[in-house]
């Protein structure tokens, strides 16, 4: 048999029934005393967790058979699981807070006091009810009972309301603490945000007024330099004038010198007369009084003699100290003019360089964005195409591995900039900050882009093939002569002007150096550069002949079309096969001279692994290639057409980068302008071209090209 209780702490009824099964006997009690609230547990505590829902059997079958008329509560370690209303509906009721348990024991019976249960005050009695069912006493007692039972449930459903009422106030009150909590956070949030722009804000304004600041400080100093300069010209403009005055003024005197010994000369021709006519004179008398008398008048006419060869004297003594500083005038007045001269070509040649901030070329990149990378080099450098200063520029990142500190970047810088050649590519500035470099923008791309037709460029004919050939020769000729190796020659470091002008990149002191330390990490498996020289990379000696193998490789290029692997192989059987190039020139170059043999044999002795047997640039190569120059000159000389108006490369003199209006060629074979030839070789014997010695200083006038320049005036 078992026994169903509970108590509450008012005061309890004990009722006890017999059954087998104990949720049976609970909805019994209901049913037998009308039952209309109660509260019980809805599963053991160890078994309590959030969302649960009626674990025991007994609490199941209660809320299943149970009555309607009777509203239960279901309890877990003092959390609401379940409630089932009079009506016979159920839910899951979570407590109003949200937390789904009870804080107290009292506060449970403040929420859930309107069941068989209800607390009463400290003063008020407690009910106790004696077990009715085993006395079988019944009538009015039970009545009476039942009357105070049923007060006490009233009075428990009111104290159960106002629980939930202040439980309610509570949980709002809790809801505005938590929603003021939120809005001050999302409040320190955005004064936060705020904060952060407006630092943002006021760190780019200084920003702007430091850059304002720096700029306003260069143009002091260059107002100042412009001043300076300006007082420099104006000094030089009067000394020229007080020169030219004094020379005016020399030439005066000369001229008047001249004419005093010409009228002293003239006078002296008429004394040489009188005498000669008194001579004869005083032959002819015989008396001896007129011979003393002649005597006497010989000896005014001596001392007239000697007065007049006396102020000649005189006068040619001045007229040889005029002619002294007439001299020394004309001498000074030269040496002036070279000067200005000199200064004029240096001020054409020597390009001002620029040093550019981090700021700049962050902002002409867009903090580097991809959109402006055009390459990647060697060594993690990276290639941008932007706009610097209103001028179209590459500016060249160097990588990390790329120099070991900013002195040698300082270093590579200087020898950079006293690298000035028409065939380099111009070095404009440089951003120490970033390591990086700033040169000109070449438009017509690379040569290797051209031998491999990218982006559907037209094949070069072989004018533009040997010009380019001709061009990059007398550039290497030029940096050997200064001591200098270029160390990474390739067709991608040929880049190509709107005329397909020469322009030769990726030089410097460090490329050799760094070539040794790259060849030195190099493994049998890795794949060898086919442009680097196979001696070089036996031996690790840096000398010229470094540049003559993939010299020798890409005229071979030029003249095939063809990739680098077995080229110099090919050329050489076909050599060896009766001479016939046809199967190895390429064919969409156009006809080819007959002297393509001869450079042919050139370019395979430029790829011969032994050094000592390679030509030499200067006496081989470059004799050859000016055999065909003439050809190349009917063709470079016609002049092209440029939407922009700007003129051919060859227009222009590679001393005074400007268009030529008297173009003289010299030994070297290139052409410049007479005056700024004429000065470069007042103190150079050698060539402005190629750094070498000229076989002689003679200047040919270049008819056809002078016509070519005047066409093209007239046409602009």
């Amino acid at each position: 048999m078992n026994t169903f209780f509970f108590v509450v702490k008012l005061g309890a009824i004990r009722l006890h029934i017999q059954m087998d099964d104990v949720a049976k006997g609970i909805v019994e009690l209901i049913r037998r005393h009308n039952i209309k609230k109660l509260v019980m547990g809805a599963a053991a505590d160890e078994h309590f967790s959030e969302g649960m829902w009626l674990m025991s059997e007994k609490a199941q079958y209660v809320n299943e058979n149970a009555p309607f008329s009777c509203q239960i509560w279901f309890i877990c370690r003092e959390h609401l699981v379940h409630t089932r209303f009079e009506t016979g509906q159920s839910s899951n009721a979570p407590s109003p807070s949200g937390s789904s348990y009870l804080t107290s024991s009292t506060e449970a019976a403040g929420i859930f006091g309107s069941t068989v249960s209800e607390e009463r005050e400290e003063s008020e009695c407690e009910i106790e009810l004696y077990d009715v069912l085993h006395s079988g006493e019944e009538g009015s007692s039970n009545d009476q009972l039942f009357d105070r039972l049923e007060q006490a449930l009233k009075e428990a459903e009111s104290s159960n309301q106002k629980a939930f009422e202040e439980s309610d106030r509570r949980v709002k009150a809790e809801m505005n603490a938590t929603r003021a909590m939120r809005q001050a956070k999302m409040l320190e949030r955005l004064y936060n945000e705020c904060k952060r722009e407006n630092e943002t804000a006021l760190a780019k304004q200084n920003e702007s007024l430091e850059n304002i600041k720096r700029l306003r400080e260069e143009l002091s100093v260059s107002r100042e330099q412009n001043s300076i300069l300006e007082s420099q010209v104006a000094n030089s403009e009067r000394r020229m004038k007080q020169l030219e005055d004094e020379l005016s003024s020399a030439l005066e005197q000369l001229q008047v010198s001249l004419k005093e010994r010409d009228e002293l000369q003239i006078e002296l021709e008429n004394s040489h007369k009188v005498i000669e006519e008194l001579l004869r004179k005083q032959a002819e008398e015989t008396s001896s009084t007129h011979m003393d008398q002649f005597n006497l008048d010989q000896l005014s006419v001596s001392e007239i003699h000697d007065a007049t060869l006396d102020q000649l004297e005189i006068c040619q003594k001045e007229k040889d100290e005029l002619q002294v500083e007439l001299e020394n005038t004309l001498r000074i007045n030269k040496e002036l003019l070279r000067k200005q001269s000199e200064d004029t070509s240096n001020s054409h040649l020597q390009q001002p360089f620029i040093e550019f901030s981090l700021s700049e070329i962050e902002e002409a990149t867009e903090d580097f964005d991809q959109l402006y990378k055009i390459a990647e080099g060697a060594r993690g450098s990276v290639y941008y195409k932007c706009a610097l200063r209103h001028t179209e520029v590459v500016i060249k990142v160097l990588g990390r591995n790329s120099f070991q500190d900013s002195n040698e970047f300082l270093r590579e810088v200087d020898d950079l900039i006293k690298l000035r050649h028409p065939n380099l590519v111009n070095l404009i500035g440089a951003c120490p900050e970033k390591r990086a470099l700033v040169y000109e923008y070449v438009p017509n791309g690379s040569l290797e882009d051209h031998l491999n037709s990218r982006n559907d460029m037209p094949p070069l004919s072989w004018q533009s093939r040997m010009h380019i050939a001709t061009q990059l020769c007398s550039t290497l000729m030029f940096l050997h002569a200064g001591k200098l190796v270029h160390g990474n020659l390739k067709p991608g470091n040929i880049l190509l002007d709107d005329n397909f002008g020469c322009k030769l990149s990726d030089f410097g002191s460090c490329r050799a150096f760094s070539l040794v330390e790259n060849s030195s990490n190099m493994t049998e498996s890795s794949n060898p550069n086919p442009y680097l020289d196979p001696d070089f990379r036996n031996s690790r000696r840096v000398s010229h002949s470094l540049d003559l193998y993939p010299f020798g490789i890409i005229v071979l290029q030029l003249l095939s079309g063809r990739s680098t692997q077995g080229i110099a192989e090919s050329a050489q059987s076909e050599l060896l096969n009766g001479g016939n190039l046809s199967s190895f020139l390429d064919s969409s170059a156009g006809n080819w001279p007959h002297q393509v043999a001869q450079l042919t044999h050139l370019a395979i002795r430029c790829c011969d692994i032994n050094r000592s047997r390679r030509p030499d640039l200067a006496s081989d190569v470059l004799k050859v290639l000016e055999t065909m120059k003439p050809s190349v000159a009917s063709i470079a000389y016609a002049p092209e057409s440029n939407e922009d108006g700007e003129p051919p490369s060859y227009f222009i003199c590679p001393i005074l980068q400007a268009v030529m209006s008297d173009p003289h060629m010299a030994a070297d074979g290139y052409t410049y302008e007479a005056t700024a030839l004429q000065d470069w070789l007042a103190d150079h014997d050698t060539s402005p071209m190629t750094n070498l010695r000229l076989p002689n200083l003679n200047l040919i006038p270049n008819f056809p090209l002078r016509s070519a320049i005047q066409q093209w005036q007239e046409n602009r």
